[in-house]
């Protein structure tokens, strides 16, 4: 019966191991995206990159852009819309990213439009 319990009690140690591991969105290097623009980056990355961006903008923007990274370096929030890549696209889904933030997709995702974001009291990003 002991060894079962330090069996369980070895589980939660071992999971928060591999959340300290894990990057947090604060962390995010704006990389090569310029002041006043929202930038999507195709590929995974953490730190600074000279990755060239699928996606620059310093407006509102539609069209479809792969992205793994973003980042919205302009003083607004901003409202991103995505689809899952793949086979089967899945979406849209909205989100709100905060002026001066960024994070990253758990997998592939396509961009398909970023407008100024109107405050609806819901919580950004």
């Amino acid at each position: 019966m002991r060894l079962k319990s330090l069996a369980l009690a070895a589980i939660p140690a071992a999971f928060l191991g591999v959340m300290a591991s894990a990057p947090s969105a604060s962390a995010w290097s704006t990389g090569n995206c310029q002041t006043g623009t929202f930038c999507v980056w195709p590929e995974y990355w953490y730190g600074d990159t000279d990755m060239t961006p699928s996606l620059v903008t310093e407006g509102e923007w539609s069209g479809r852009a792969l992205g793994h990274i973003f980042y919205n370096r302009t003083s607004q929030d901003v409202t991103m819309t995505y689809v899952i890549a793949g086979h089967e696209e899945q979406g849209p889904e909205t989100a709100c990213v905060s002026g001066n933030s960024g994070s990253y997709f758990t997998m592939p995702m396509y961009v398909t439009d970023v407008a100024w974001r109107e405050d609806d009291g819901s919580p950004c990003w």
